[in-house]
């Protein structure tokens, strides 16, 4: 599971940053906070399953991530905060249409620092269990 799991989850998470990249480019605040997220989410799966860990929801994850990154002091806490706050506001903009229109490109650029923070201290962790990062870090440099 563990390896091929997170090598997975890597293509997903540059797939969704691929998305963004798009999204942004036609001005789409909503569908660019979406991709955010789901290349965090997919992200912090990658470094569970290195673990040999799967979540089965979004809420195992934060818990599994927190439990196993988290409290033991590998991640900063302020990476789950960002999971949690860009989950809310995928909610809205994937289950609330009409405030679709209430994403800004600011906002939207909060999200991207946050993303990249999370991916200076997710990186580091991934690579440790020999997982190509390659592919995914050209589309980072896009960002």
């Amino acid at each position: 599971m563990g390896k091929e799991l997170a090598e997975a989850e890597i293509e997903i998470a540059k797939e969704k940053l691929e998305a963004f990249i798009d999204d942004r480019g036609a001005r789409r605040w909503g569908n660019a906070t979406v991709n955010l997220y789901f290349a965090l989410e997919h992200l912090i799966k990658a470094l569970l399953a290195i673990s040999g860990i799967e979540a089965k929801s979004h809420e195992g994850l934060r818990i599994l991530f927190s439990m196993h990154f988290i409290k033991p002091g590998a991640i900063s806490p302020k990476i789950g905060r960002y999971l949690g706050n860009l989950y809310d506001r995928r909610v809205t903009a994937e289950y609330s249409p009409l405030r679709r229109s209430e994403f800004t490109e600011e906002e939207v650029n909060t999200y991207l620092e946050w993303v990249k923070e999370s991916l200076q201290e997710i990186f580091p962790l991934i690579e440790k269990g020999e997982i190509d990062t390659r592919g995914l870090k050209s589309v980072v440099e896009r960002l």
